[in-house]
């Protein structure tokens, strides 16, 4: 009995060493596949290796120097490793870790990235094009530099994404980050007399997004999923005093134009208003208009709350144009 279950054992051992060989080579042909898919799409793609390590247990995959830049040229990023972790019985369910440094390619711009401990969790379906089923990225503290000269810093952010429906095309989206601080120049503008806090306490969106196909491997790859429909379940502003909440539903045409209803609600609209004149929003001979038409909303209180009408990016309040908002 006991050499029957020394052969059996042998044999599993040599079976899941088979397996983990056959899978590790596999893995490593998908990456390479999908960031040769990436070039021949018109991507510009460099790295110097792309591993996959951890055996028994895992398949740990660790790119080094990678640098994509998207078909336009208007995107980049630039990272000395990036690791891919799994294990081996759940390929579909991957870890990322970033490092803490690395750089983003906006629009001929440079952004220095630092961060603390950026880790995302991710599961994709099974199939010939895996669709993207969950996603939940956690932060620490990250700061930003610019070559442009400007800085901007969060202490902490999360993301979360998962399917709200069985097409993979609608998508329950959430994002939050606290102690958000905004570019100096950016808040001198917004706030040239230095009366609200250097950050801005919290910014959340929880929504919903539907696309115009499922966001699979193929179409990522590709020039990307449209965006189609944004509903806004709560999406909130906290600034000192100052709060912003929206919800809503938003439709977006073949042009990039939004139409939709959406319910906003302003705590300090007085303040509001100051800095919506400082952003250029709001012209300053349109000022006192706005401050008579808050004050008659708000009755006496600190608070308004006004449904509003998008047409084609017009931003109605009632039969009053206030507004206009940019393409998609």
């Amino acid at each position: 009995m006991m050499r029957i279950l020394i052969i059996v054992t042998f044999a599993l051992a040599a079976l899941w060493g088979g397996y983990w060989v056959v899978g590790r080579m596999a893995v490593e042909k998908q990456g390479v596949a999908f960031l040769e898919q990436l070039s021949d799409n018109g991507w510009q793609v460099g790295y110097e290796s792309l591993e996959t390590h951890g055996f028994p247990s895992r398949f740990d995959t660790i790119v080094t120097g990678l640098d994509l830049t998207d078909p336009s040229g208007t995107y980049g990023w630039q990272t000395p490793i990036f690791q891919i972790l799994a294990l081996s019985y759940q390929p579909h369910k991957i870890i990322a870790v970033w490092p803490e440094d690395q750089r983003l390619m906006i629009a001929g711009r440079t952004i220095s990235v630092s961060s603390e401990r950026l880790r995302a969790s991710a599961s994709v379906t099974l199939g010939t094009a895996p669709a993207l089923d969950t996603v939940t990225a956690e932060v620490g503290a990250v700061a930003l530099q610019s070559d442009a000269g400007w800085a901007a810093s969060s202490d902490r952010g999360l993301l979360a994404l998962r399917p709200a429906s069985d097409t993979h095309q609608t998508y329950d989206a959430y994002f939050d980050t606290h102690g958000l601080v905004l570019p100096l120049e950016l808040r001198e503008r917004l706030d040239p007399a230095g009366s609200m806090p250097a950050a801005i306490n919290l910014a959340k969106f929880d929504s919903t997004l539907t696309f115009d196909r499922p966001l699979d491997t193929a179409a990522l790859a590709g020039s990307g999923p449209i965006l189609t429909t944004m509903g806004y379940r709560d999406v909130r502003l906290v600034w000192g005093d100052m709060v912003l909440a929206m919800s809503g539903n938003l439709d977006i045409d073949a042009d990039g134009q939004l139409s939709g209803k959406l319910q906003l609600a302003v705590t300090g609209w007085d303040q509001m208003v100051s800095l919506g004149v400082n952003a250029g929003l709001i012209h300053p001979a349109d000022e006192a208009t706005w401050r008579s038409v808050g004050a008659s909303l708000a009755q006496g209180a600190n608070t308004v709350d006004v449904p509003l009408t998008v047409d084609r990016g017009q931003v109605w309040l009632g039969m009053f144009p206030i507004a206009s908002l940019p393409a998609f």
